[in-house]
């Protein structure tokens, strides 16, 4: 079941202010919640991505290019 935000905002505007609050409270609860997912999941990608990217990153031809930044 899908419902709009329009619908949703109607929703919780008709609720008492105390229930709009545990709403409030809910979401908050539930962003909580991904956030440390959606971050270790881009800490995931970009370690997977080490190994790929070491084929480039490991030739002379680069530590040549960045001696001048050490």
């Amino acid at each position: 079941m899908t419902h709009s935000i329009p619908e949703i905002i109607a929703k919780i505007s008709a609720l008492f202010e105390p229930m709009q609050q545990e709403v409030i409270d809910f979401i908050e609860f539930m962003q909580a919640k991904v956030a440390p997912q959606a971050l270790q999941s881009k800490h995931e990608s970009s370690l997977l991505s080490q190994q790929a990217l070491a084929t480039d990153w490991n030739r002379p031809e680069e530590d040549e290019a960045w001696t001048s930044y050490q």
